[in-house]
């Protein structure tokens, strides 16, 4: 039969005026159907035993958990259902529930107990390992004798498997231990709670009980099993709050006066799209059960998740008039899910992160490793010539001792020097790179007058000219710049130098300075051997040297550095070239450094 009557509104004796005997009796037996139902499809865990520890009543998710039948347990004695599994010796789940229930027989009041590894019989009788936090709660009748007692539990297995597991990890172990210890207390504390809200409502129970003696009984059993331990609401069928309990006031923080009235979008959190609520509403409005998780927000904005049933009150028609929702706090639950997935995430980014720390690290030491042993094979063989040049040059100067010899003498010291500077050229690009290379390059900018300096780059060069060789150096009005000069030296000399090294004797090179506004342009003009037009996406690799080049001494880094000088300078470097006429590299840099 349908509900007519919401849960929580109860009737005194008195109205029932002077009806006959039997209408009541019948009216209290269809509202005691009712109330089994709505016990039945609660969200917790419960049984309600007779004192002798007879299954009196069992709700549908213990049943489920416990793989068991309603009515193959229902006037059972308990521990016939759910015996010690025979394959441990160390099961202790009988004993020590037996002594929690004789406890609350003895002292009349609520028992709760610590978690229990207490392993539930399969239905092909071989036994599954389980966990459980038990509350055992008396209830009493109008001679304060104890009629039932409930006996709720909250299935923890999945929280000890997962702290069985994390403490495997040394990095997570601290973390559970932790984690352990909240849960604990909040057993604990919920335990407390719901002594407190037992004794409470114990009260209230009792006094109606007392009006409506044994024929109103089991309706008060199944109200005080249901307010103890679950959030409970009622509203009507467009969904306005009638009622309210005081665990949904003290979850929601709002007070009863400030939910009556209102509907459930007062504690909407905006979690749930659209089609979920869609999918609530025509489950409930079509008379079916619906059960599910919500997320909700609390007046002072806290978010919590709540397992719920909501069970239509269905009229003579079969229309929702009604709607009970029942409801358990699964916030602790939720929030240590996402806690752990969390971690997982972290670690694995950080993994991640050092993965890629490590590799960077490697492939720079590789290009090191590479870059000194190119360097060590180059500088071995750059350094022989001029080294066997000076060698020479110095025995044949010690044998020219006449006047008429000073010319031989003075070639041979040119000689020197040339070689000198061959080796110091190879010297500084690798020191240049090393230091480009450790990020130890910095720039230092400071005002000064550019073509003032240009012209002491181009006295600093002009003994390294060829026979007949002229640098000449043109600029425009504007002086000033503010830039690095240690760094623009080296551009300058690198370029000016290489002009010089790959052009012929009696050949022209230009240096043309143009400060502007806010740039400046260099360009540096030879007439050499220029470079090879399939070659010249290379020039400015490391150790890179043309194939018209491979018999001038040079290093193949200076291009590299000077690009690289260039880029400190936030400057940039092109060049054009065409063989046997000729190349014009062109530099571009802020005339104001910031």
């Amino acid at each position: 039969m349908p509900f007519r009557r919401p849960i929580y509104e109860f009737d005194s004796i008195d109205s029932y005026h002077i009806t006959e005997g039997g209408a009541l009796k019948t009216r209290l037996k269809a509202e005691q159907a009712g109330f089994k139902k709505i016990f039945e499809s609660m969200p917790g865990l419960f049984l309600l035993l007779l004192p002798d520890f007879t299954i009196f009543e069992v709700s549908d998710a213990y049943a489920n958990a416990t793989m068991v039948r309603r009515e193959d347990v229902i006037g059972k004695h308990l521990f016939d259902v759910f015996p010690d599994n025979p394959d441990k010796a160390t099961s202790d789940g009988v004993s020590n529930l037996r002594a929690s229930l004789n406890h609350v027989l003895q002292s009349k009041t609520p028992h709760s107990m610590p978690i229990q590894q207490y392993d539930i019989r399969k239905p092909d009788g071989n036994f599954e390992e389980r966990f459980w936090s038990p509350l055992n709660t008396p209830v009493f009748n109008s001679e304060n004798q104890i009629s039932f007692i409930i006996h709720r539990v909250e299935d923890v297995t999945e929280f000890v498997h997962v702290q069985k597991e994390k403490a495997k990890n040394e990095d997570l172990a601290r973390d559970l231990r932790e984690r352990h210890f909240e849960m604990e207390q909040e057993i604990i504390g919920r335990s407390k709670e719901i002594q407190k809200l037992n004794e409470e409502l114990e009260r209230k129970v009792e006094e109606r009980t007392a009006s409506l003696e044994t024929l109103n009984k089991d309706i008060s059993d199944y109200k005080f099993a249901l307010d103890a331990s679950s959030i409970v609401a009622v509203t009507d069928q467009k969904g306005i709050i009638q009622h309210v309990n005081e665990n949904f006031c003290k979850i929601s923080k709002y007070s009863v006066q400030e939910l009556l009235g209102k509907d459930h979008r007062i504690i909407n959190s905006g979690f749930h799209p659209k089609e979920f609520i869609r999918e609530l509403w025509t489950t409930i409005a079509n008379g079916r059960i619906w059960k599910g998780e919500l997320r909700n927000r609390a007046k002072d904005g806290t978010i919590y998740w709540v397992d719920t049933t909501i069970v239509p009150f269905l009229d003579a028609k079969g229309k929702p008039y009604k709607y009970l929702a029942i409801r358990a706090d699964i916030t602790q639950r939720r929030l240590a899910e996402e806690t752990i997935l969390k971690m997982n995430e972290e670690l694995e980014q950080k993994v991640e992160e050092r993965t890629l720390e490590l590799t960077s690290t490697l492939q720079h030491m590789q290009a090191m490793n590479e870059l000194k042993s190119r360097f060590v094979s180059m500088a071995s063989h750059e350094f022989r010539t001029p080294l066997s040049a000076i060698l020479s040059s110095v025995s044949l100067i010690e044998a020219y001792h006449s006047d008429e010899q000073v010319d031989k003498r003075k070639k041979h010291i040119a000689r020197i020097k040339s070689s000198i500077r061959n080796m110091t050229e190879i010297l500084n690009d690798f020191l240049s790179i090393d230091r480009l290379e450790q990020g130890k390059m910095e720039v230092y900018r400071e005002p000064f007058d550019l073509p003032a300096f240009c012209e002491d780059i181009v006295e600093e060069v002009s003994g390294m000219l060829k026979e007949g060789q002229l640098i000449e150096f043109a600029h425009n009005e504007f002086h000033e710049v503010v830039q690095d000069k240690k760094i623009l030296r080296h551009i300058l000399l690198n370029l000016l130098s290489n002009a010089i090294k790959y052009s012929q004797p009696n050949s022209k090179i230009l240096l043309l300075v143009r400060v502007e506004e806010e740039q400046v342009c260099l360009k540096v003009h030879d007439h050499g051997i220029g470079i090879p037009e399939d070659e010249q996406a290379f020039m400015f690799e490391k150790f890179f040297r043309g194939r018209n080049a491979v018999n001038i001494q040079g290093t193949g880094l200076g291009l590299n550095i000077v690009k690289r000088y260039v880029e400190l300078l936030d400057g940039s470097i092109g060049f054009v070239s065409n063989p046997e006429q000729g190349t014009t590299f062109s530099v571009a840099f802020p005339r104001f450094g910031e």
